[in-house]
């Protein structure tokens, strides 16, 4: 029971990373788009 219980929590933790990592990706993304458009237009 608690070898089952530990590979639920691990799996809970991944998902939460996994969040994290998607997170930190759009908003590089987002980033990234706002740093070009704002050379378009100031630079």
């Amino acid at each position: 029971m608690g070898k089952n219980k530990k590979a639920a929590y691990s799996k809970q933790e991944e998902e939460k990373a996994n969040r994290i990592v998607k997170g930190l990706f759009i908003g590089l993304i987002v980033l990234a788009l706002v740093i070009m458009v704002g050379y378009a237009i100031y630079g």
